[in-house]
């Protein structure tokens, strides 16, 4: 069995720098910003959402997954999915219909504090959409964010993008790793 020298273990439980520098540090979403991380599939993105959610923040998740497939209570917070979907049905938004999604994000951080959103599925908007509207959508609620005081956490496949349009996207959100 492997075990730390006993100096070593006194200064990992004395020293949080120590500790951040042997194990990396986990790091909290702040309020008011927009989160990037690059995927293939948004496990990342999943896992730093469930954080936030354990932390205390209001959750909504927007996915093109089912909703069937999605799990929909961390601990004792329900969490809100909304389908992406041309299929009719409550918190189903349509994929062509950016202002109605615009919309539904901009009341979900309005209604209080520390509203945390999950936006699964832009490379499916950008099958019905072109870049343009999803950069004016991602703008809008990127003000939305930084005005009520919310996070939202984008989860992309690069490889759907081209340099320009990821750059364009980079550029208004913090890179998780």
């Amino acid at each position: 069995m492997w075990r730390l020298p006993w100096p070593l273990l006194l200064a990992f439980k004395e020293d949080e720098l120590l500790k951040d520098l042997l194990f990396g540090k986990k790091k909290d979403l702040e309020e008011g910003r927009a989160y990037l991380m690059k995927e293939k599939k948004p496990e990342k993105a999943l896992a730093a959402f469930q954080q936030a959610v354990d932390a205390g923040w209001r959750p909504m998740y927007i996915t093109r997954q089912h909703p069937n497939h999605i799990v929909r209570r961390r601990g004792d917070k329900d969490i809100r999915v909304v389908w992406l979907s041309t299929t009719l049905g409550k918190d189903y938004i349509d994929p062509h219909n950016l202002n109605s999604l615009s919309n539904l994000i901009a009341n979900f951080v309005t209604d209080g504090p520390r509203a945390v959103i999950l936006l699964d599925g832009i490379e499916y908007l950008m099958i019905n959409n072109d870049f343009a509207r999803i950069l004016h959508l991602l703008e809008y609620v990127n003000e939305q964010i930084a005005l009520h005081r919310a996070a939202m956490i984008l989860s992309v496949d690069e490889r759907a993008f081209d340099a320009k349009e990821l750059a364009y996207i980079e550029r208004n959100t913090v890179t998780l790793e």
